[in-house]
């Protein structure tokens, strides 16, 4: 909520929403991702904006950005890769890569069991779809989400040839504190001003 307040006194108009498969809502809401991570989601966001936009002429949907931390940077970086029509700009924070941690058995399923769609929820396989611009930023010393799952996509992008943007913040676990959640704050500022003006 504090993101989307900065955010909209810049201008910018900002919309959260949860899509089938986030708690909350009851299981059946919940369980419709279950198995099929990263094949849905982004979907249901771009059909939400496109509401969004309809009923509101003044959004201009050729200037979107996306921004999340943790499972929220795995999306924002799905959401670049996948609806690169719709998506533009990109701030994934200490973002999980791949859904291969045991985490997300919750969501897939044991990897012995479901290695398709382990391989489907990838980001890394993904990674030569880049369009956008994407800055990644990641503590150096993340224990939720370990510094090595951004390199990874850093190496795959690199091997795409595609540009990207990385700030790492030394010694920040998963959650910035202090100079560098400030450093973090402006970064992302300064790239949604920078890639989105008119």
């Amino acid at each position: 909520a504090r993101s989307a307040r900065a955010l909209s006194q810049l201008g910018f108009i900002v919309f959260m929403v949860d899509g089938p498969g986030t708690p909350g809502r009851g299981k059946a809401f919940l369980d419709f991702g279950y198995g099929k991570r990263g094949n849905y989601e982004i979907a249901e966001h771009v059909n939400a904006l496109k509401q969004l936009a309809a009923q509101r002429p003044y959004m201009d949907t050729s200037r979107v950005g996306v921004f999340g931390h943790s499972y929220g940077g795995y999306m924002t970086i799905r959401a670049l890769l996948t609806a690169a029509d719709v998506y533009h700009v990109g701030v994934a924070s200490a973002p999980l890569v791949d859904l291969d941690d045991t985490v997300s058995e919750y969501y897939l399923g044991p990897p012995q069991k479901n290695k398709e769609a382990y391989d489907a929820a990838s980001n890394t396989r993904l990674a030569g779809q880049l369009q956008g611009k994407l800055l990644l930023v990641h503590g150096t010393s993340d224990r939720g989400v370990p510094v090595s799952a951004t390199i990874k996509l850093v190496d795959a992008l690199t091997r795409a040839n595609k540009p990207y943007d990385l700030i790492l913040l030394p010694e920040q676990d998963h959650i910035f504190t202090g100079n560098s959640d400030a450093y973090y704050w402006e970064a992302r500022r300064k790239y949604f001003q920078e890639h989105l003006k008119p």
